[in-house]
């Protein structure tokens, strides 16, 4: 699809605020209270030793030059090696504890996020791009870990350590202590706002997602570009992206550089004027010489927290516009909703029925279904044909709930499908794509996918039921052979009959066969279509295709014009149906 993602805004609708995003995303994907405490803690704890490893250190150092007995040194030798020891355990906690509540916040909002794609899919998500929502649920996703692990905790940590710093540094010279404290507002704020004022936009997160859905239109659509000789155009936008995408990185790099310096140049500016203040202050005799080193030192120790403030508000924009951006996937409407009190799905092989049923794909679009009327008997087997666009695959989403009828009847054994849960309907219908998704693992997993807690013995009767023993006889790993990305390592017959063993293992009571044997050559539809029969054993056939020749052995065929169901009756041995008039 190369149609630009709707979004889920109106036009001209403001998006929601920072702190209304922060609510939001919290309210989805809150971290784990106590680890987050606990990493704070531990980050906090980490910092303090850095502060009083150098402040030892330098009380050391101006003892140790007046030569005194060894013996009195033994006390300050003794935190340094203590302090200098617990600040490495102490980060690499922090970063562990961190790390482990950020992974358990991007998981939750990952398995938050296929719950509401789920009920939109397919209708709800028929004009995003796949790159485009690839983006939102890999990059958006991990852009929000940095979030929990680099926002507030770096806060919270530089804030504590910035306290403790000024006291100390106050308690020895109060004129140090306060230029201390002015440095590092200036560092908290400056910096900070700088780079705030710079990333303002969240430009960065909608064009990264315009790249991914680019890249995956020019990598799934590969050889269909150059053979039409259009690869250049797409190679051109794709590039563009990726321009854009490389200045707006520079522009954040050069920010966060320029915020870097402006925090050093605090930082050198505190240990500077802590020096001058403290050696005017020895030669007042105001403050014992000994303390001279020990406050340019934990001035420089103090600063060691404060650039991470400055990265955490620079990636702050980039956090909210790629929360935004997964929070319009939330507020899109689904095309279909359960009922509030479902009735149960009817058992075994039911009847299926379309009575006036008319559907559409938009207000602005003409009717794919307009008034259709079938009737299938439990057990029966009906095909539906017709020309394209006359509404057979419309038959199929209406019959799975992919999309809501807007006048008439769809049901299951006489119940209406709007009376029941979609998962409880589509139990019930099984469905056998025109182009089956496999996914790049074994045959037997792509299989067992029907339903996973399947004993080995259950997926392979229903690999035989799918007549795929023979092919898989001649494979050295049988059900353990990998079939590539998209299947790519297996023929389009074979694809489609290990579709038909993960719909047979399903055990559906109604089957509904979408174009099944679409690029097969007639032979092999025709061997499909018969082991499909003969797997069937007593359900609900349900089939959908434009050729003639595929309806035969079934009881009835259904031709489709505009939209309705112009004419029934039973195939003619060599696949012509008889155009009856509906009664």
């Amino acid at each position: 699809m190369t149609a630009t993602a709707p979004t889920a805004r109106a036009a001209g609708t403001a998006p929601p605020g920072t702190l209304a995003t922060l609510r939001s995303l919290l309210a989805v994907g809150a971290p784990p209270g106590r680890r987050l405490a606990l990493s704070t803690a531990l980050g906090a704890g980490a910092a303090a030793s850095t502060v009083g490893l150098l402040a030892c250190s330098g009380l050391l150092i101006d003892r140790a030059a007046l030569r005194p007995a060894l013996y009195t040194l033994t006390v300050l030798m003794a935190a340094v090696q203590l302090l200098a020891l617990a600040r490495g355990p102490l980060r690499y906690a922090e970063r562990l504890v961190a790390h482990d509540a950020a992974f358990s916040v991007t998981a939750r909002l990952r398995v938050w996020l296929y719950d509401r794609l789920e009920p939109l899919s397919p209708a709800g998500l028929g004009g995003w791009r796949t790159g485009e929502l690839l983006a939102r649920a890999t990059g958006d996703v991990n852009e929000l870990e940095d979030l929990y692990l680099r926002g507030v905790s770096p806060l919270v940590v530089a804030a504590t350590t910035g306290a403790l710093g000024v006291v100390v540094v106050a308690a020895l010279l109060p004129a140090a202590g306060l230029l201390l404290a002015g440095c590092l507002v200036v560092g908290l704020v400056v910096p900070p706002a700088l780079a705030r004022a710079a990333a303002r936009g969240g430009r960065e997160a909608a064009v990264r997602g315009e790249l991914a859905a680019d890249v995956v239109d020019l990598l799934q659509g590969a050889a269909d570009l150059v053979a039409l000789g259009c690869a250049g155009d797409y190679l051109e936008r794709a590039a563009r992206a990726d321009q854009e995408l490389g200045r707006l990185r520079r522009r954040r790099s050069v920010v966060a550089g320029a915020a870097a310096a402006a925090t050093v140049a605090c930082a050198g500016a505190a240990v500077v004027g802590t020096l001058v203040l403290g050696a005017a202050a020895v030669h007042q005799h105001r403050m014992a010489g000994v303390m001279l080193a020990v406050l340019p030192l934990v001035a420089m120790g103090t600063f060691e927290t404060v650039p991470a403030v400055s990265d955490a508000v620079l990636r702050l924009e980039g956090h909210v516009a790629a929360g935004r951006r997964l929070l319009d996937l939330e507020r899109l409407p689904a095309p279909v909703t359960d009922p509030e009190d479902p009735r149960p799905a009817p058992a075994g092989s039911p009847s299926v029925s379309l009575v006036g049923a008319r559907l559409r794909y938009g207000a602005d679009r003409p009717w794919a279904l307009d008034g259709a009327d079938l009737d299938v008997a439990p057990g029966g087997r009906v095909a539906v044909v017709g020309p394209s666009g006359a509404g057979k695959s419309s038959v199929v989403n209406a019959l799975l709930r992919f999309y809501g009828l807007e006048a008439g009847r769809a049901a299951l054994g006489g119940i209406p499908l709007e009376q029941m849960a979609q998962d409880d309907v589509r139990a019930v219908v099984g469905w056998l794509p025109q182009d089956a998704h496999l996914f790049d693992t074994t045959i037997g997993a792509n299989i067992s996918l029907a339903r996973p807690g399947a004993s080995d013995e259950e997926v392979a009767r229903a690999a035989d039921l799918a007549q795929l023993r023979p092919w898989l006889d001649s494979l050295p790993e049988g059900l353990d052979t990998a079939v590539g990305e998209r299947g790519a390592q297996v023929s389009g017959g074979q694809r489609q009959r290990i579709a038909l063993a993960r719909t047979l293992l399903a055990d559906a009571g109604v089957l509904v066969l979408d174009e099944p044997t679409a690029g097969l050559d007639e032979a092999m539809a025709e061997r499909l279509l018969g082991d499909v029969l003969d797997a069937a054993d007593g359900r609900t056939v349900v089939l959908v295709s434009h050729r003639t020749r595929d309806t035969r052995g079934f009881d009835a065929v259904a031709r489709m014009e505009a939209g309705k169901v112009v004419s029934l009756g039973p195939p003619d041995p060599d696949g012509t149906p008889h155009d009856l008039p509906i009664s």
